[in-house]
């Protein structure tokens, strides 16, 4: 059956494309290669991104950061700001290999408090990039990083659960009568890698919040941070050369894309598992809310078709909660991932081809 399924899903498209108003002209004039490209923004969609790891691997296999023109913009939150790093790392092959490995292979138990999940995870960064993936990262000789994270306000600073559940309820009821006030919880901070303050990129600029240095010295912290979810991990302070302050998970402040998707007079692409742009993480809760036309101008949304989504195990794209559903299997949630991940080769292999043959011109549709 699933075999079937697999058929069915190949002989339809397996890709969606939508742009915006100044990307719809690039892709129609001048086709989409590197020379179009100013920013890939990795979004702080959890193991959702196991679906999109064919595409990070097509891009190093075939060239792309190589063949850049000039300097690319990754911005990242959570597990974006992860595949950012790797992305940039000295050897991002392997890099990139090992966060995927490492990643699908973290155990859970029902009794692991938030202490114990936050160091499984800062284990997970020491282990797969090392101090020269990193110093690369840094002064990467083609790419800019910019990792977007949430510093805490109030009583969602604290650790305690109650505190903590009762601040992002509040925030909750709050941002679905104005996303103003989620700066009542958090301030978006985004650490960018260059000389502090620096920001050539427009969709940097005009972003409220701060910003920061990203350094190889305060990389993984920044990285934990940014990947940090409230109740189950427990809030990063003491980062060096940071503003003081509890940090947590960059897609309160950046879900999906919160901002100007302008980077430059090219496109900014964002490979995302769905159609729906959310803003930030409050905004899945309010179905309404979603970027303007001008922001979008410059973006490519590729994202899979329905069909290729319920060819893949279990007929879904990975969630957080697979961690529940299989806490007593977790063998059989690790095989679901790893699966998930070899099967999004078959997505790049598709984006590849509209790239090359120019078909990507015709089928993209506006945002």
């Amino acid at each position: 059956m699933r075999g079937a399924i697999r058929v069915i899903a190949r002989a339809m498209e397996l890709l969606q494309y939508r742009a915006g108003k100044k990307a719809l002209e690039i892709l129609r004039t001048r086709g989409l290669s590197p020379n179009e490209l100013q920013a890939l923004l990795l979004p702080a969609i959890g193991p959702k991104w196991l679906v999109l790891a064919g595409f990070d691997r097509a891009l190093l296999r075939e060239g792309w950061f190589d063949a850049l023109p000039g300097r690319l913009l990754l911005f990242g939150a959570s597990v974006g700001a992860w595949r950012a790093l790797a992305l940039a790392a000295r050897e991002p092959e392997r890099a990139h290999a090992a966060l995927l490995e490492a990643y699908c292979s973290q155990r859970f138990s029902e009794d692991d408090s938030p202490s114990a999940i936050s160091d499984a995870y800062r284990r997970l960064l020491r282990d797969v990039f090392s101090d020269s993936d990193l110093a690369n990262a840094a002064h990467h000789p083609k790419l800019d990083l910019a990792i977007a994270t949430a510093r805490a306000r109030g009583p969602l600073a604290f650790n305690g659960h109650f505190a903590q559940a009762a601040a992002l309820g509040s925030a909750a009821v709050l941002n679905s009568l104005s996303p103003r006030a989620q700066r009542l919880f958090y301030q978006r901070v985004v650490f960018v890698t260059g000389p502090e303050g620096q920001a050539p990129y427009p969709m940097l600029r005009a972003a409220g919040g701060i910003r920061t240095r990203l350094t190889a010295r305060n990389m993984r912290e920044v990285a934990l941070a940014s990947g940090t979810v409230p109740l189950y991990m427990k809030l990063v302070r003491g980062i060096p050369d940071a503003p003081s302050g509890a940090y947590l998970d960059g897609g309160f402040s950046d879900y999906h894309l919160n901002r100007s998707a302008d980077a430059g007079e090219g496109l900014s692409i964002l490979f995302l598992h769905q159609s729906r742009i959310i803003p930030s993480w409050l905004d899945k809760f309010v179905p309404w809310r979603h970027a303007g036309p001008k922001a979008l101008s410059r973006l490519l949304l590729v994202h899979p078709s329905d069909a290729f989504v319920r060819s893949l195990p279990g007929s879904a794209v990975p969630t957080r909660d697979d961690f529940k559903r299989f806490v007593r299997e977790p063998e059989a949630r690790i095989a679901r991932w790893r699966a998930v991940a070899a099967q999004s080769g078959e997505l790049a292999s598709s984006f590849l081809r509209d790239v090359t043959s120019g078909a990507i011109a015709g089928r993209a549709r506006a945002l």
